[in-house]
C-alpha cells in the first residue's frame, strides 16, 4: 500500500481514550505512576499539536522516565503538511486542543471487576466513529489511525480471545519486561462475564474499552468510501482487525497495519502470529529505524525493549519516509532533534525559565 500512501490525499487521525484497567499497579507503565496513565492520552495529543503539554506541564513518561513514543510521531508530522485531526473516544481529561468529540464518548472501567462500558455503548461509539469518517474523509483518499490508550494491550487481549482468538502472552507492553501473567489475571476474570456470548458488542461491552470498537467504527466508514486505511499501531491493532472480521466488514486489499521493528522483533509478544490467526492477508510492515548509535539515553533505551511504540509512531514514520522519499538514516535525526528541543524544554523549566 506504499503507492496509495504515496500518492493518495493522506487524512491522519489519532483516537485517545482512557481505561481504568491502566490504573491496576504493573500494567501499564504509560505513566510516571498507575494513576497518571489516565492523563497521558490527552497529554500525548496536546504535545502532538503543540509541542508541549497544556493540561499539565509534563511530557508523559515511564516509570524509569523515557517520553511518549509520540516524540517519533510529532517528528514524522513535521515532515508532512498532510492534515490530521484527534478523536476523543473517552479520554479521562479533555485534551486542550480543537479535537472531535464522539458524543458517546466514555472512560472505560477496569475490566477485572466491572463492565468496561454501559451496555450498548460499544454500538454507539462503532456508528458515530463510521458517521465520523462520512463527514470528515474526501473518497478514496488514504487514511493513517494512531492510537493512545493506556493499558490498551490488556484491553485488547480481552477482546480478540472473548472474540474467539488466541491472546493470551502475545500482546506487546511498552516495558522490556511484559507483565503477561498480570494481563491474564485481569482477562481471564473478566472472560467470565462473557461465557457463551457470541454478539460482538456486548463482548466489548463487556471486557473491552472505548478505544478499539471507535477504531473500528471509522475504518469501516471509511473502507465504505473507498479509502486506503493504515493501523498505525501494535499489537492492539489486531483487536481492530478481529473487531472488523467478525462483524463482516469487506476490506481485503485495502487494510494494513504498519508499526515498528521493536514490535515485530520483540520476544514478549507475536503480532505476526496474532495477524495470521485472524486474518494472514492482512498486509504488517515495520519502521525499520534504529536508535541504537543516538546520542540520547532515551531513544537508545527503545533499542533494549523500552516503549516500542504508541501515538502511530511507527505508521507514521513510514508514511513520512514513503512521502518524502526519506532514508531511516535521515528520519533519525529528525527525531534526535525533536528529542534535543525536548531535553533543552525540560531544562530550562528546571530552571525556571519560561
Amino acid at each position: 500500500m506504499a503507492v496509495e500512501v504515496a500518492s493518495r490525499k493522506l487524512c491522519l487521525l489519532y483516537f485517545i481514550a482512557s481505561t481504568k484497567t491502566s490504573t491496576i499497579p504493573g500494567i501499564s507503565c504509560a505513566g510516571a505512576t498507575p494513576e497518571a496513565t489516565l492523563f497521558t492520552p490527552a497529554l500525548d495529543v496536546e504535545y502532538l499539536v503543540l509541542g508541549e503539554p497544556k493540561s499539565k506541564r509534563e511530557i508523559p513518561v515511564t516509570p524509569e522516565g523515557l517520553p511518549t513514543p509520540a516524540v517519533i510521531t510529532r517528528a514524522a508530522l513535521s515532515l508532512m503538511g498532510d492534515p490530521m485531526m484527534v478523536v476523543d473516544a473517552g479520554s479521562y481529561i479533555e485534551p486542550r486542543i480543537p479535537h472531535v468529540d464522539l458524543p458517546s464518548r466514555t472512560v472505560g472501567g477496569r475490566i477485572d471487576v466491572e463492565p468496561a462500558l454501559p451496555r450498548g455503548r460499544a454500538r454507539e461509539l462503532f456508528e458515530e466513529a463510521k458517521l465520523l469518517a462520512y463527514m470528515a474523509l474526501p473518497r478514496r483518499c488514504a487514511v493513517l489511525v494512531g492510537e493512545s490508550m493506556p493499558g490498551g494491550t490488556t484491553t485488547a487481549m480481552a477482546i480478540m480471545e472473548g472474540l474467539g482468538y488466541r491472546a493470551r502472552d502475545r500482546v506487546s507492553s511498552a516495558s522490556p519486561n511484559n507483565p503477561r501473567e498480570l494481563k491474564w489475571k485481569v482477562v481471564s476474570k473478566a472472560l467470565e462475564r462473557v461465557r457463551g456470548v457470541d454478539d460482538v458488542f456486548t463482548i466489548v461491552d463487556e471486557v473491552g474499552d472505548p478505544l478499539h470498537v471507535s477504531i473500528a467504527g471509522f475504518v469501516t466508514g471509511a473502507l465504505e468510501k473507498e479509502c486506503i486505511v493504515i493501523l498505525a499501531g501494535g499489537t492492539q491493532m489486531c483487536a481492530v482487525v478481529a473487531i472488523l472480521k467478525r462483524l463482516g466488514v469487506s476490506y481485503r486489499g485495502r487494510l494494513a497495519i504498519w508499526t515498528t521493528r521493536w514490535i515485530v522483533n520483540d520476544p514478549q509478544s507475536d503480532i505476526v502470529g496474532l495477524l495470521r490467526d485472524i486474518d494472514p492477508a492482512i498486509p504488517l510492515a515495520a519502521a525499520r529505524i534504529s536508535f541504537e548509535s543516538s546520542e540520547f539515553e532515551g531513544l537508545r533505551m527503545y533499542e533494549k525493549g523500552y516503549v516500542k511504540e504508541g501515538v502511530g509512531a511507527g505508521g507514521t514514520a513510514i508514511a513520512a519516509m514513503i512521502r518524502l522519499g526519506m532514508a531511516e538514516e535521515t528520519f533519525v535525526k529528525v527525531v534526535e532533534r525533536e528529542y534535543r528541543r525536548l531535553l533543552e524544554a525540560k531544562i530550562a523549566k528546571d530552571r525556571g525559565v519560561e
